[in-house]
């Protein structure tokens, strides 16, 4: 079983508790642990680093050395490596282990993964368990903040509904639950007090369900959609896009068609005038070159359009604002009692984290008569290793260090190095070791929010002819996606070269993931 504490702090850096750190102090050298403390005993080593940690650099540093160094650590491999070998062993037995579904769910082929499920696999990767476990939340709180953000918002709504909505708002404030809810303490409500909880619930769906008709009944323009398509057509007419190499007329067609469309659905009077400029624009557009469209003047129209629509936006009601629309949509998750309770909270994280599933699998595995239990236990111990380890470099190195939590057949290994500096410049080193093109390097600087430069390293000949048939396909796809490709160069691979020769070093924290 997991024994659960509460406590805010996060207890990574304990030996008892972290075993990447307990594996690093029993083969470390006297003389590797008197440069972390000038105590000889253990217990004064520990106090020392606990004491010094996240505030004494060079210790963090000299720690950080000896786990990237420490060789039982470094022969750990990769999780993904581990994961498959642990699912192999456990498919001898007929009736599987619980862990063995988990653990199939986590893995999945690259193919399957989308921006959302990646982030989701890399929350609950286990590097963020105990992280998450000291900042669980006070739901009850965190509702009645919800509901005071609300209520602000509608006061400066003139519409009737926005009123009645109100009322409802400060009833549910005053009840003794959310006037007791705060910072100082987690809610601990008593069995009995379930009642209160389930009419509070039922409270914020009503609300919920009137707010989301009321907004559903409402203009166009205060769309989400209508707000994602305004948002593309201003990147596409920025300068950077107005290039010859960047350029995509068709693109540039399309969302001036899609937003056209989405106006005709409006009924606000501001908008006859852009339909009427809009119309004059797509026209205007047909068969014409990027010189023609500099010499008529047509990106500035758009933005001209462009900003003309971010005016009626602005005069909108506030209840068809963004800010109610994004409350409306937190709102929605606390609809079912059981997310009021604070251990309904730590379930969850407890149902999906890896590390927490491992935990538990442990005394699943221990009490289980399956043959390879030996085995599986062995895997199980190397996983949470694993993991430790990330935790424990993360700690020290004051970034985030991941793991890839996916499969792909065609890497061997890989490494992916992500780094910010103090102007809000992000550098990345892609290092890749694949089955059959050998070594592929990239290295990505990304810069006033959308501007990005890469640079793919490779000496494989077969390789940078693919990357060149299908260069244009990358710059295509990352304007659609609204970054901006700045510059995208193809080199030989250079041994032992220095990431960024010629960008700054003062590098302040980093984002490391790793395969």
């Amino acid at each position: 079983m997991i024994n659960l504490s509460l406590n805010k702090q996060l207890d990574i850096i304990v030996p008892n508790k972290n075993r990447a750190l307990a594996t690093i102090l029993q083969q470390a050298t006297p003389k590797e642990l008197e440069t972390l403390s000038k105590d000889k005993d253990l217990g004064s080593i520990m106090n020392s680093l606990l004491k010094e940690s996240s505030q004494n650099s060079a210790s963090d540093k000299t720690l950080l050395d000896l786990a990237k160094n420490n060789p039982t650590l470094k022969e750990l491999g990769n999780i993904s490596g581990t994961i498959k070998d642990l699912l192999s062993t456990l498919k001898s037995e007929k009736n599987p282990l619980p862990i063995e579904t988990t653990l199939k769910n986590f893995l999945l082929e690259m193919k399957d993964i989308s921006e959302p499920i990646l982030m989701e696999k890399f929350e609950n990767s286990g590097v963020f368990l105990e992280s998450k476990l000291k900042n669980v939340q006070n739901p009850q709180l965190e509702l009645k903040t919800l509901l005071q953000g609300l209520e602000k918002s509608l006061a400066k709504s003139d519409f009737p509904v926005a009123k009645m909505l109100s009322e409802k708002i400060k009833e549910l404030l005053a009840t003794p639950t959310l006037k007791e809810a705060s910072n100082n303490s987690l809610p601990q409500t008593p069995k009995d007090d379930a009642s209160a909880l389930k009419q509070l619930s039922k409270g914020v769906e009503s609300i919920v369900l009137k707010l989301r008709e009321t907004l559903g009944r409402g203009d166009v323009v205060n769309s989400k959609g209508f707000e994602i398509q305004l948002s593309k057509l201003e990147h596409l007419i920025t300068p950077k896009l107005l290039t010859y190499e960047n350029f995509k007329l068709p693109l540039l067609q399309d969302t001036l068609a899609q937003l056209n469309s989405q106006l005709m659905q409006s009924s606000k009077p501001e908008v006859k005038g852009l339909l009427d400029t809009l119309g004059k624009i797509i026209e205007s557009l047909k068969g014409s070159t990027l010189d023609e469209l500099n010499a008529k003047k047509i990106p500035q129209s758009i933005s001209a359009v462009i900003e003309s629509a971010k005016a009626v936006i602005e005069k909108s009601d506030s209840l068809f604002s963004k800010e109610t629309a994004t409350i409306g949509s937190k709102l929605d998750t606390f609809k079912e009692p059981q997310k009021l309770f604070v251990q309904e909270n730590v379930r969850e994280i407890l149902s999906k984290d890896l590390k927490a599933l491992l935990l538990q699998a442990g005394d699943e595995i221990s009490k289980s008569s399956h043959p390879n239990q030996a085995e599986i236990s062995k895997h199980v111990d190397k996983l949470l290793l694993q993991i430790d380890y990330y935790q424990l470099t993360s700690h020290l190195s004051n970034s985030s260090s991941l793991y890839l939590p996916f499969s792909w057949d065609g890497l061997e290994e890989g490494n992916i190095n992500l780094k910010k500096d103090k102007d809000d410049k992000f550098y990345c080193d892609i290092d890749l070791k694949l089955k059959e093109y050998g070594e592929l390097k990239l290295k990505l600087t990304l810069y006033e929010k959308n501007q990005i430069n890469i640079h793919i390293y490779s000496n494989n000949n077969d390789f940078k002819e693919i990357i060149k048939e299908n260069i244009h396909l990358l710059r295509s796809a990352l304007i659609e996606s609204q970054i901006t490709p700045r510059e995208i160069r193809l080199f030989e691979a250079v041994k032992k070269s220095s990431p960024y020769d010629n960008q700054s070093n003062d590098i302040q924290l980093g984002f490391e993931v790793k395969a």
